[in-house]
């Protein structure tokens, strides 16, 4: 009876062992999932193969056993994201990639998956505010355009110099409470925007400073001094535009980079101010020529300071002509002529992308998606697009870090559960003095945006969007809400989101404004008892309460209309 006992006994724990003892998956795990080669050069990825087991234990299998592969998901070009050698992963092209691997054990079969990104650029911009500075615009409308914002000021040559984009400056970090900050100047150059072009050689006379001897010593001053507010100073510059008035026509006519018609002959393609008459090129004629780099070399030989920024950004960079749905050069895209079609000129845009980035430059673009063949978005070329694709299974593909936004919408924020930052263009051709609704802006959109692109987008299940480390973004009782567990981040257009760029800090905003309402406080601010309370504006942060207590993990707040305000622990200093 006892024998027949223990054999029970052992015949059950020898089913017990095995069952603890059973494969139940397997996971790829990287000590890196995003490389940058640039910011890191030679950095490469390791990766391991860790079994699960029913017992609770984890081994690392060897890669002897395994199959793996990697394949490219996204990249411009499709180019080859990363490659593997051993347990390394090797970055590439920039873009983003998923390794796979196979495992076979006792008659099962274990597949495990990863995505890896790499991201070959200088600079952070879904941790960046981009905008961009209107500073003149020569000329006439040649027909009245009622949405033209710029020629309702007395002089559009001259709406904001030098000195006074300083100035603008200087506000901007004050409401932005210091967040790292890209402005692009647009109509630097001589006769402002839209002129000039294919030639950088000319800063604009008008927006000259009076202590300087030229515009260009006024433009390198503002660069340098535009540092010390958290705000990188670059310019907004044009690649597919020709004007007869530029230095360089004669010298592109006669290398025939010039587009034109079917036919032959020149041709303009819009002339939106009187007598100015606007005409493409074709990048690749100007690429074997040699004209695009002297032209990338001699604009940073002349402003050297635009080097420490590290970023420029191309207007209009097109493939073909989308109005008329043809080729930038009709002419030049006959095979008797160079056969150069819109696959052509995306070629050598892929080339000038990559010519920059060996000078030090990240190239960030006007769109993507919109006029360029079919699916080239140029990830893994371009960090960042001024107008965004609302799409939203690009959007949950993409990561923010390897293809960030400025807008989505040209009106409203856009969909609160992506995030979406603001431009700021629009406000400073209005009133660069008082900058009406860009506190509201910044605090609805970029904010919550800012806070949101450093978190992986997981799913998208039943109108939610889950992100990593829980949060979720989704309407809840008729409202926008985005929270992690019980702490909630926006209410509508109310926002209690830490600003994250400093060091412990709260910025609140409400569009309405409120009474008393309680707001449970975030992570790491547990054991903060009392908090101090700064008023956000463009002059400054001023103290407006002090020690205010904090009880239970709760925040009682009365803010007014489109008011905002910065919260530190009590004593802590504010970072400016």
């Amino acid at each position: 009876m006892v024998k027949n006992s223990f054999y029970i006994l052992t015949i059950l724990i020898c089913l017990s062992c095995g069952t603890q003892s059973t494969l139940k998956e397997i996971v790829i795990q990287l000590d890196k999932e995003t490389l940058n080669p640039i910011r890191n050069p030679g950095e490469q990825g390791t990766l391991h193969i860790i079994g699960h087991y029913a017992n609770g234990k984890m081994i690392d299998l060897p890669l002897s056993d395994i199959a793996l592969s990697v394949r490219t998901i996204s990249a411009s070009g499709n180019a080859e994201v990363v490659a593997l050698s051993g347990d390394q992963l090797i970055p590439k092209e920039g873009g983003l990639a998923e390794v796979t691997a196979v495992y076979q054990k006792d008659g099962a079969t274990y597949l495990a998956k990863k995505k890896v990104v790499v991201t070959p650029y200088y600079r952070d911009y879904h941790q960046t505010l981009v905008l961009k500075l209107f500073m003149g615009y020569d000329g006439e409308l040649n027909e009245p355009d009622p949405n033209n914002v710029i020629f309702r000021h007395k002089d559009p040559s001259r709406l904001c110099t030098f000195g006074e984009a300083l100035d603008v400056v200087k506000r901007v970090d004050n409401l932005t409470r210091g967040i790292p900050k890209i402005i692009y100047l647009v109509g630097w150059q001589r006769g402002g925007h839209d002129h000039l072009y294919p030639d950088w050689s000319i800063v604009n006379p008008k927006l000259k400073r009076e202590e300087d001897a030229t515009a260009l010593e006024s433009l390198r001053w503002l660069i340098r001094e535009a540092r010390a507010y958290n705000t990188t100073i670059s310019l907004h510059i044009n690649m597919v535009d020709a004007f007869e008035e530029s230095p360089l026509w004669d010298t592109y006519i006669k290398n025939d980079i010039i587009a034109r018609d079917a036919s032959g002959n020149l041709k303009s393609i819009w002339e939106y101010i009187k007598s100015h008459k606007a005409y493409h090129l074709s990048y690749t004629k100007e690429w074997e020529k040699g004209f695009t780099k002297t032209r990338i070399d001699k604009l940073i030989e002349m402003i050297p300071e635009l080097r420490d920024g590290h970023t420029i950004h191309i207007d209009a960079f097109m493939a073909y002509w989308q109005p008329e749905n043809r080729p930038l050069s009709p002419w030049h895209a006959k095979p008797e002529n160079g056969g150069i079609d819109m696959y052509k000129e995306v070629e050598t845009q892929r080339k000038i992308f990559k010519y920059w980035r060996e000078k030090g430059f990240d190239v960030t673009g006007e769109g993507i998606f919109w006029a360029h063949p079919a699916g080239e978005g140029f990830v893994g070329l371009q960090p960042m697009s001024w107008w965004f694709p609302d799409d939203k299974s690009f959007q949950m593909e993409i990561p923010e870090r390897l293809s960030a936004r400025g807008r989505t919408h040209r009106e409203g924020q856009g969909d609160f559960r992506f995030g979406s930052s603001m431009q700021g263009e629009e406000i400073f051709q209005k009133d660069l003095n008082n900058l009406p609704g860009f506190l509201s802006q910044f605090c609805t959109m970029t904010l919550p945006w800012y806070y949101l692109s450093r978190l992986e987008r997981v799913a998208f299940v039943d109108e939610a969007l889950y992100y990593s480390d829980g949060v979720v973004a989704r309407v809840e009782d008729g409202k926008n809400i985005i929270r992690k567990g019980d702490f909630i981040l926006r209410e509508d257009d109310n926002l209690f989101v830490p600003a994250l760029w400093n060091d412990s800090e709260i910025i609140t905003y409400s569009a309405d404004g409120y009474e008393n309402r309680n707001w449970l406080m975030p992570e790491g601010w547990e054991k903060v008892s009392s908090v101090d309370i700064y008023s956000i504006s463009m002059n400054g942060s001023i103290l407006k309460q002090s020690a205010v207590p904090v009880e239970n993990g709760l925040l009682k707040l009365t803010l007014g209309k489109e008011e905002a305000i910065s919260i530190v622990s009590a004593g802590q200093p504010l970072n400016r």
